[in-house]
């Protein structure tokens, strides 16, 4: 029995509506992650200009404070606001002081490290004395008549070199857009069920741990910045623990 070419025509678009909806619920998701990535990752890089802008905001103050690390972290605790503020505050004085206490109850994800002056620097040029109430601190008047070619043994730099401070900040961003903790989480640290892919079981220590224990698996995402500035005060030494 032929079946008349109407119901043949009927029965192949019920079948393209078929798989229209098919591919339609494969793409959607697919496509939506996509989006959803796409502003995640615009949201990273408006956070990274503010960790930048901070971690240079912090190096300046360390260097017009002796390179002490609790001011540098002050500095940079307070230039974290941006990410706490309530916008639906609309007093200015108590949306600030509150993202300044979440920004210091956050402070597990802030990591602010002092790579120059180093220990190695303070070894070469320290010199202990009380006109630095009592700390080891680094000369850094005169700068442009000191020997420029003599190198410290244990740091090979100079005395010029040992007079620029070098700042890092690793930066715990939290993620905000639906599904990319999850999802970004996953690319970088791997879905744990026994197989060691996507960078699972990475070793590297930041903060006393890797990026995935500190960082991924809490929905954060690390933001490293560095600034180098010019010292404008002798550099003290930090006292040891």
């Amino acid at each position: 029995m032929t079946i008349p070419s109407r119901n043949r025509r009927v029965q192949r678009r019920g079948r393209e509506r078929g798989m229209t909806m098919v591919e339609f619920v494969i793409a959607i998701p697919v496509a939506l992650l996509v989006v959803f990535g796409i502003v995640q990752i615009g949201l990273m890089y408006s956070a990274k200009a503010i960790v930048n802008e901070g971690t240079f905001v912090a190096a300046r103050a360390g260097a017009f404070q002796n390179a002490q690390l609790d001011v540098m972290t002050q500095a940079m605790t307070k230039s974290l606001i941006p990410f706490y503020q309530d916008t639906t505050n609309t007093n200015a004085i108590t949306r600030l002081s509150e993202a300044l206490l979440h920004a210091k109850l956050d402070a597990e994800f802030l990591h602010v490290e002092l790579q120059n002056p180093s220990p190695a620097v303070f070894e070469d040029f320290g010199i202990a004395g009380s006109g630095a109430d009592g700390h080891t601190f680094i000369p850094n008047d005169n700068m442009e008549i000191r020997d420029r070619n003599y190198k410290g043994p244990k740091s090979g730099l100079t005395i010029q070199d040992a007079n620029t401070l070098k700042l890092k900040v690793i930066y715990g961003y939290e993620m905000k857009v639906p599904l990319m903790k999850s999802v970004i989480g996953a690319i970088m640290c791997g879905i744990d069920n026994g197989v060691k892919g996507f960078g699972s079981g990475n070793t590297a220590n930041v903060v006393g741990g890797d990026d995935c224990t500190n960082y991924y698996s809490k929905g954060r995402i690390p933001l490293i910045a560095y600034a180098t500035v010019q010292m404008q005060t002798p550099a003290w030494q930090a006292e040891a623990n």
